[in-house]
């Protein structure tokens, strides 16, 4: 029988592997990677993958539903949610605001009603400024809004009775939502006109039209205040601005308060 001779370091190396093979094959618990001296374990290059955060149980659950969420799923948002960082417009100091009832608004604020920044913009405008960037022109308060389709006549007294075309609003008020649910909102505009919830895009109804035009957003809204935001520009023709909503299984909407 020819003996087959084994050099020490051979067997020594072939032991130490075993040993290695049984330890990982041992350790259920253990996550895969964590052992830097694994060859064959991902490296943590210290860039760790981009994940999405949950609809619910997140800040950004004021966002659209969950695209291919199963009815029923269950759902872990907190009853409550942190308030905006400021859900009370600023008001402007030095700025006009307009003294006489308007479509668009009047005078006096409501603390339950919305605050509106007014804007002159250029003629031939097709799209939605960008109004953060711009000075306003003038203040406008509305409790809602519900401005149907109509010529408007009366200009924005105490600011400018003429300006009757080519002008925007940006109206901002606290949403205060009592009621967490699945809510759609319709917003019609002539011409244009974009709502937001706490910087969420709803609904995009932009640009100039010919008759006024509606467009529907839907949105998952958790117990708490918000800040909502609709911009709107004319340009020329009649005007319109009407902001509908309702909850998951109302029959019809309606013009929204600011309390849900």
């Amino acid at each position: 029988m020819r003996k087959v001779l084994l050099p020490v370091a051979f067997l020594a190396t072939t032991t130490l592997v075993a040993c290695s093979f049984s330890m990982r094959a041992g350790s259920g618990n253990q996550p895969q990677g964590n052992n830097p001296n694994d060859p064959n374990a991902p490296q943590n290059t210290g860039a760790q993958p981009a994940t999405a955060q949950p609809v619910t149980g997140g800040t950004n659950v004021v966002g659209r539903r969950p695209v291919g969420r199963q009815a029923g799923s269950p759902t872990t948002a907190p009853t409550t949610t942190p308030a905006p960082t400021s859900t009370t417009p600023t008001t402007p100091t030095g700025v006009a605001t307009v003294n006489a009832a308007t479509p668009f608004g009047a005078g006096t604020p409501d603390p339950a009603g919305y605050q509106g920044a007014l804007f002159w913009i250029p003629e031939g405008t097709t799209k939605m400024p960008a109004l953060g960037s711009m000075q306003p022109n003038g203040l406008i308060f509305a409790k809602e809004l519900n401005v149907p389709s109509a010529a408007f006549t009366s200009g924005f007294p105490g600011v400018d009775p003429n300006k009757k075309e080519n002008f925007a609003i940006r109206y901002k008020a606290p949403l205060i939502v009592e009621a967490e649910g699945d809510y759609d909102f319709r917003l019609v505009a002539d011409d244009g006109a974009i709502l937001q919830i706490d910087g969420t895009p709803i609904v995009d109804n932009d640009g100039v039209k010919t008759a006024a035009a509606e467009k529907t957003g839907p949105v998952h809204l958790i117990k708490g205040t918000h800040e909502i935001t609709v911009d709107y520009f004319q340009a020329k023709g009649n005007v319109a601005l009407q902001l509908f909503c309702k909850k998951k299984g109302e029959a019809a909407d309606k013009i929204c308060p600011t309390r849900l």
